[in-house]
């Protein structure tokens, strides 16, 4: 049966991998900046929920004890969002460890040529290596959610409901970000003639996505579509001078706010920086690395008490009820976790084509 030889492929690849030193090495060092980082995270955590709770308890009325959290409840989420920062390289680096060889390691070896002369699928090939390494990434991420939790577990901090959503779905994200650099690299060693050359094209795209692309690239298409500001309307100099020497006084604060000229030319800044912030979102969904931070950076801000202010003064309000549901926090991020689906399954399906139109005569 077909399916059979798909599964011998992805079993081998599976233990390939589990016995490749590249992997074990990336996964060690993995493990031991996510157990440091936990450790450092969780101490920190629960020191901020104790400066938090001293807030809680003389915050009255109009007193505020001023703290460098200002009122927020800290959230367990800031812990992964440390650790994520981290593992936004190395899981990479594991990814492009995982994938840069699968296919010129064949090439190389002349065992891709005697495979393919055999009677079978070339799908079953390209797609039971692709298996084993999501089989072997998968098992990856098991290991350092288990390892997380036990931590978490041993600093006495028990995620409440609110929260494992956000957990498994960081789980989720880095499995994705990890799975696009693994696709990437699969793609570069399909189109390479040897593992070196796979290595340094999959490096190329690894340091363009998350480093030049939203430096250089981003900020020059930005300012090449959106073009320059707004110019500040000359007429509203004077009146603004005027405002800054009566010290802000209310009367003059009104007119300047009530001038027909100067609301257009902040609802025209607004567009501007509207439309910048817009094309800048859709160049980060084109970088795995950037989509990871930003939908962790999201995570670690849902959830927890905030301080809101009122008449001039600190008041704090309980914000709980306004914690977002899953399918709240899967709405505000759906389109980088669409992204972070597609761009592996781009690379792999580029892979598949140029697999499966490889001469056998030419390996």
């Amino acid at each position: 049966m077909k399916s059979e030889g798909l599964i011998v492929i992805s079993e081998k690849e599976f233990i390939d991998h589990l016995s490749s030193r590249k992997f074990l090495l990336v996964l060690s060092i993995i493990l031991i900046v996510l157990i440091i980082g936990m450790i450092t995270g969780s101490a920190e955590y629960n020191e901020e929920i104790e400066a938090y709770n001293e807030i809680q308890a003389v915050a009255t009325g109009d007193i505020v004890v001023f703290s460098g959290y200002m009122g927020f409840k800290p959230s367990i989420m800031t812990i992964f969002a440390d650790v994520g920062e981290l593992l936004a390289s190395l899981g990479a680096i594991l990814g492009i460890a995982m994938g840069f060889d699968l296919i010129t390691r064949e090439k190389e070896s002349k065992s891709l040529k005697i495979l393919l002369s055999h009677p079978i699928y070339r799908d079953e090939v390209i797609n039971g290596k692709a298996i084993g390494g999501i089989i072997a990434l998968s098992l990856a991420i098991i290991i350092t959610g288990l390892i997380s939790l036990a931590i978490l577990l041993i600093f006495g901090i028990i995620p409440t409901d609110e929260e494992i959503f956000p957990i498994l779905l960081f789980g989720i994200v880095a499995f994705l970000m990890i799975f696009s650099y693994f696709a990437i690299a699969l793609f570069m060693s399909t189109i390479s003639e040897d593992s070196g050359n796979s290595l340094i094209y999959t490096l190329i795209v690894f340091i363009f996505l998350p480093i030049l692309l939203p430096v250089f690239v981003a900020n020059t298409t930005i300012d090449v579509i959106v073009g320059d500001p707004p110019e500040y309307p000359e007429e509203l100099i004077s009146e603004l001078h005027s405002f800054a020497r009566s010290g802000g006084s209310g009367s003059d604060r009104s007119a300047l706010e009530s001038n027909e000229r100067w609301e257009q030319y902040r609802t025209e800044m607004q567009d501007y920086w509207n439309k910048r912030q817009s094309l800048s979102d859709f160049i980060t969904l084109l970088s795995p690395t950037s989509n990871f931070e930003y939908i962790i950076n999201s995570l670690s801000g849902i959830g927890g008490n905030m301080a809101s202010v009122s008449h001039g003064s600190f008041s704090y309000a309980d914000t709980s009820e306004e914690t977002k549901d899953p399918l709240g926090i899967l709405g505000d991020l759906l389109k980088n976790i669409i992204a972070l689906i597609a761009i592996p399954a781009i690379f792999f399906g580029a892979s598949y084509v140029k697999f499966m139109r490889l001469d056998v005569l030419n390996l």
